[in-house]
């Protein structure tokens, strides 16, 4: 006992030592160093006269400035999120008090025991709340370090957010940050200083993070195979671009919920009972009619559909690239077609190699060739053009037609496949419903595809 009370005092000795400030020492007893860094250190400790078990975060002020010396946490809420409890300081030190957070952060949960998907996702969902409720307050308060050893798994499986000592508070007239903060792999691009932290920050790191739970690794790793609704969802929050990530987390925890099996099911089967409804109606009212409104008599494998309006077009061939080929890539018809979408296009529902889809000239592109699929090096998160996708689904169902650039006349600047690639489609009616020249739509990607699929198989039965 004696040696206990001995050692005791040696640590409060060390903390008169380094300057902490006499009230802090006072009122609380220090029972274990957690963690230490250069200018900030981490403590467990006992408040004397309640027995509560606290967490100190002590910074040297020398090193670190605050702006108004308070803790954040004491404007905030949320079960979630730790009670702030006191703030101590002198001309040397402050000390932020926290309530202890009792379980295991997230990381070590992740190391110990293989979490389901079923368990991420909970998880995941559990975190939307917590950054849904901190980024509306006025103003918001962004945490700018989301990461696995920040969040605590509780012993009743509920998380807790923790460190807060990087969050800010977003101010309007700022137009960057003006010291970086949070760890290397999940912090956001515009956090190294490129412009002002807000939301989307947060949602980034909330990207990496799942990525992180479902892969172990915060990079993409192209052997580890994602469920796809998943992966779209951390595509869309990892962009490099804050304008092209989700806007809110509350849109992140829709598509969240929206993932669920259950639900992918329910939509399905709804999509499923529409189509079976409309097929009805059109059988009612005569299959000839139907055919002849929506097909010509396909001459030279062309298909004229004018009398069919655009959004009932694309509905259709998002319908048709589902039931022909087994694929959602193209459901939500009114987002934007990226090209990692067109890749995976090209991977999934045609079986090519991802090697052969992502290669590229590295030395004189454009340029085409049996290596490569693409004659350009187009970054994954590019919206589909027109021409591209004219390119595209021609090269697919007719590669000889972009490789013969004997028609071509003259130098128009434009590169040649593409020019052939845009006449064909133009001469069998494969764009018709596809009319923005640039950006597509994934209704209108689809469209693309299941005309020239529809055109393809009518050729070959008249090479029959």
């Amino acid at each position: 006992m004696d040696k206990i009370i001995e050692a005791a005092a040696e640590i409060r000795a060390a903390f008169n030592v380094h300057g902490f400030p006499e009230d802090f020492l006072r009122d609380f007893d220090q029972d274990e160093c957690l963690n230490s860094v250069y200018g900030s250190e981490t403590f467990l400790v006992t408040e004397k006269s309640t027995g509560r078990k606290c967490t100190a975060k002590c910074f040297d002020k020398a090193v670190y400035s605050f702006e108004d010396n308070h803790d954040i946490l004491s404007e905030l809420d949320h079960p979630g999120i730790p009670e702030a409890v006191a703030v101590y300081e002198n001309d040397n030190m402050i000390c932020f008090i926290r309530e202890f957070i009792d379980g295991i952060p997230l990381s070590e949960a992740a190391k110990e025991k293989e979490l389901s998907q079923e368990e991420i996702v909970k998880i995941a969902l559990e975190l939307t709340d917590i950054l849904s409720y901190i980024h509306g307050r006025k103003p918001p308060v962004i945490h700018r370090d989301i990461k696995p050893d920040n969040i605590i798994l509780m012993d009743d499986d509920r998380i807790c957010l923790i460190d807060f000592d990087t969050a800010r508070q977003v101010k309007a007239d700022e137009e960057k940050d003006t010291v970086f903060f949070g760890t290397r792999g999940y912090a956001p691009p515009e956090q190294y200083g490129f412009r002002q932290t807000d939301a989307r920050s947060d949602i980034y790191s909330f990207g990496v993070l799942l990525r992180f739970l479902l892969t172990d690794s915060v990079r993409e790793n192209s052997k580890i195979r994602i469920y796809r609704p998943l992966q779209k969802i951390i595509d869309k929050c990892t962009a490099f671009s804050p304008d092209a990530r989700y806007r809110s987390i509350d849109d992140v925890r829709r598509d969240l919920l929206d993932a669920n099996p259950d639900a992918q099911i329910k939509k399905f089967l709804a999509r499923a009972a529409l189509a079976v409804f409309c097929i009805a109606a059109i059988t009612a009212a005569g299959i000839f009619v139907y055919k002849q409104a929506t097909y010509s008599p396909y001459k030279d494998g062309s298909i004229v559909a004018s009398v069919m309006p655009d959004e009932e077009r694309q509905k259709e061939a998002v319908s048709y690239m589902q039931d022909k080929f087994g694929t959602h890539i193209f459901d939500d018809r009114e987002a934007y077609f990226t090209m990692k979408m067109l890749r995976d296009t090209l991977i999934e529902v045609y079986g090519m190699d991802r090697d052969y889809v992502y290669a590229y000239d590295t030395e004189e592109p454009p340029d085409e060739s049996t290596e490569w699929f693409l004659p350009w090096p187009i970054d994954d998160y590019q919206y589909v053009d027109r021409d591209y996708m004219a390119y595209c689904v021609t090269k697919v169902y007719w590669p000889d037609v972009v490789t013969d650039w004997s028609s071509i006349k003259d130098d128009n600047g434009e590169f040649p496949s593409v020019r052939i690639a845009m006449k064909w489609c133009d001469d069998h009616d494969i764009l018709l419903g596809v009319n923005r020249p640039k950006d597509l739509s994934c209704g209108e990607a689809a469209t693309a595809f299941a005309n020239a699929d529809k055109v393809y198989e009518a050729m070959k039965k008249m090479d029959e």
